[in-house]
């Protein structure tokens, strides 16, 4: 059996407020409470089993970091979550009604064709990356399941490591994945877009399970930016959990490509983030 990481199952992030956060999640993205568990909130698309978020509480003193400043997108740490819309000006007024700030949606050159997107700060120092829903979009059940839907279950986790090559090696060798996309991208439509400096550019690889089950899992690094190292920042995007159909092997292959063990199925990866394996139904544990 080839050991593979599968559809990212949820995406958790540390809250200075769950209830604060929940509210801005629901408004800006149509996202159904799934379950509420002590003071954890499971927010997702009702029917959709993949692609869901975890908002857990931040640790005692986290809380304190009200002050410090939000991160840049090119920061080194957890840094973007993702979900496609069907409608972009839709949803950046949505985001920016609940709260968040939005940057104007841009068109670019993608492969053969082109992709509009925009990118926008959530809470807790999330950034978000919604991709225009067109033809040729990645399987999204919950945008399949509706066609009346404005956005998608989340469609991605994006990390920025310190070492690109190190990160890949880590989920393609270690985590199975597969990689369907690598390339730099820069020019004046990814300076609006992301609001990075005239000149820096940006590399994207897009890693895919067997069954491209959202969510998936980028890998983005920056070159002419002034990145600051915030991978142990403890509020925002912190840990992904990955389906697995062998959890033991998986971890072990994980840990021989770099991660350090935190838990009994979790490790911490590139650019700090934690990367935790859930069984799936009828899975060896």
């Amino acid at each position: 059996m080839i050991l593979s990481l599968g559809a990212v199952v949820e995406a958790v992030i540390v809250c200075r407020d769950v209830e604060a956060s929940a509210g801005f999640h629901t408004r800006a993205f149509d996202l159904d409470v799934i379950e509420r568990d002590g003071a954890e909130v499971l927010l997702g698309v009702k029917g959709v089993e993949t692609g869901r978020i975890r908002l857990v509480p931040a640790p005692a003193g986290a809380e304190t970091a009200e002050t410090a400043e939000d991160p840049r997108v090119w920061d080194i740490g957890p840094r973007l979550l993702g979900m496609y819309s069907r409608d972009l000006d839709r949803s950046v007024r949505s985001i920016d009604d609940a709260g968040g700030r939005s940057r104007e949606p841009v068109t670019y050159p993608y492969g053969s064709a082109s992709l509009s997107e925009c990118v926008a700060l959530g809470s807790d120092g999330v950034w978000w990356t919604l991709p225009k829903a067109g033809a040729g979009h990645r399987p999204s059940p919950a945008l399949e399941g509706d066609p009346d839907r404005l956005h998608g279950e989340l469609h991605t986790a994006v990390i920025v490591p310190a070492d690109h090559e190190e990160a890949l090696r880590f989920f393609t060798e270690g985590g199975g994945l597969t990689v369907v996309f690598d390339g730099e991208m820069s020019g004046e439509p990814f300076e609006r877009m992301i609001g990075m400096p005239s000149g820096a550019s940006l590399r994207l690889s897009f890693l895919v399970s067997a069954d491209q089950a959202p969510a998936r899992l980028e890998i983005m690094s920056f070159t002419g930016v002034d990145a600051a190292d915030l991978s142990d920042r403890p509020l925002g995007l912190r840990r992904v959990v990955f389906a697995a159909e062998d959890p033991v092997s998986l971890i072990t292959a994980l840990e021989a490509c770099g991660g350090d063990r935190v838990g009994e199925h979790v490790v911490r990866g590139p650019g700090g983030i934690e990367v935790e394996l859930r069984a799936t139904p009828g899975a060896a544990s």
